[in-house]
């Protein structure tokens, strides 16, 4: 046990006692629709919102009405809200930069935001005509029943040194797998065969013998900031670039960036949920050549930025790409919708 972990200990075990009294005060409420649930067991940087949009996606490509139900991390506002049609006339700092990233990317889906995810999801029934619900970061809320458990493990680092926040990254022990319905790897393209394999091996034991979904990041696009109009491609490749990103795993974006065949200058790496200033964006601008960004980060960036630095700054998209797992992704998603 590392020096730190060993101080911090005692309030892994107070965190511990806290999420499991959470757990058995809290009945868990049914809402009108089936739900689907996307998690973890870390703390951030596991990937979970590319999951969330590739589900949503086919949700809608299945004729579905999908809505989400997200707490909305660092926002200013505390009302609940709603976003519908790509989260038009609402900015990052009303909604979070992850439900206004969601909104942008699947325009057919509800997105609603706020801390009560319940009361939010009944209060938003009538507009946001759900016929399904997807709860974000939702593994460890005890409120809603739902249908299907989503977990993602990142490939990276899965669950750090095995310890509970605050002396480590886990907010459950490995054991909890045990209530998913899917375990998804993320950032398999980060690990080595040898690597994957004993992960692999490890989340079966926890699982019951559960075989996990291998994904890596791929698919991958340029857009400007407005994550709609492409950028030059070309611009990007004839050039070094700079990467700017603020989000729980820099590392899985310099991956991909790395492996879209970009020649890197330099790297800013911020925290995750980074709030930018003008001033700050004018300091780091002030660097020659282009800046590619995520996407989460771009959100953010559309509403600061002035038009020079939109000119140089290019977005770079990503989604789930399935090693292995695809139709038993298909598969379990309809099978909670339609259960036997």
């Amino acid at each position: 046990m590392k020096l730190a972990g060993k101080w911090l200990y005692p309030l892994s075990v107070v965190y511990k006692i806290l999420s499991e009294t959470d757990r058995f005060l809290k009945s868990p409420k049914t809402l009108p629709a089936p739900v689907i649930s996307v998690g973890n067991l870390t703390w951030g940087g596991t990937g979970k919102t590319p999951v969330v949009i590739e589900l949503l996606r086919f949700l809608v490509k299945n004729n579905l009405k999908p809505a989400v139900l997200t707490r909305g991390y660092n926002r200013a506002g505390k009302a609940p809200l709603l976003l519908q049609n790509g989260g038009s006339g609402i900015n990052a700092d009303e909604s979070g930069d992850e439900p206004l990233l969601i909104s942008k990317s699947v325009p057919e889906a509800s997105v609603i935001v706020g801390a009560d995810r319940y009361d939010n999801a009944l209060r938003f029934a009538g507009k946001s005509e759900a016929d399904v619900y997807v709860l974000d970061d939702g593994f460890q809320h005890w409120k809603i029943r739902r249908d299907l458990d989503i977990v993602c493990v990142n490939a990276a680092n899965p669950f750090g040194n095995g310890m509970l926040i605050p002396a480590g990254i886990l907010r459950e022990k490995p054991e909890a797998l045990k209530r998913a319905g899917l375990i998804m790897i993320t950032n398999a393209d980060t690990a080595g065969t040898n690597v994957l394999q004993k992960l692999e091996a490890e989340i079966r034991i926890h699982s019951n013998g559960n075989s996990p979904l291998v994904t890596h990041y791929g698919n991958y696009e340029y857009t400007k900031l407005d994550l709609k109009t492409k950028f030059d491609e070309e611009k990007l490749k004839r050039s070094e670039v700079i990467l700017l990103s603020g989000i729980g795993f820099s590392g899985g974006f310099k991956n991909s960036a790395e492996k879209a065949g970009l020649k890197i200058k330099k790297v800013h790496t911020f925290k995750d949920h980074q709030n930018y200033g003008f001033n700050m964006l004018k300091e780091i601008y002030s660097q020659d050549g282009c800046f590619v960004v995520t996407a989460k980060d771009a959100v953010k960036l559309e509403y600061l930025a002035d038009g020079k630095m939109k000119e140089r700054t290019a977005v770079l998209n990503v989604n789930p790409v399935f090693e292995t797992g695809k139709e038993q992704w298909e598969k379990a998603i309809l099978q909670a919708l339609n259960p036997k």
